[in-house]
């Protein structure tokens, strides 16, 4: 697993489903690593308001349940 990784795009949530409505607003991504391999990841420690750009760095947090990568802000 890479530690860290690029934002490529973004979106950030605003209204989810009832599973996910504790967490809005929140930020999922596709992520590029050092491979340039793409892949979508949940970015923790998102803040409203906070500045976000593509090709902004973020890093590895942890695997949720279902074994895929969250990562966060740094």
């Amino acid at each position: 697993m890479n530690e860290k990784a690029k934002i490529y795009t973004y979106s950030i949530i605003y209204t989810a489903s009832l599973d996910f409505a504790d967490k809005v607003p929140f930020v999922v991504a596709v992520l590029e690593n050092e491979e340039n391999d793409r892949f979508m990841s949940f970015i923790e420690g998102y803040e409203k308001e906070k500045d976000i750009e593509i090709g902004m760095d973020v890093e590895f947090s942890r695997l949720n349940d279902d074994g895929n990568p969250i990562y966060r802000f740094i």
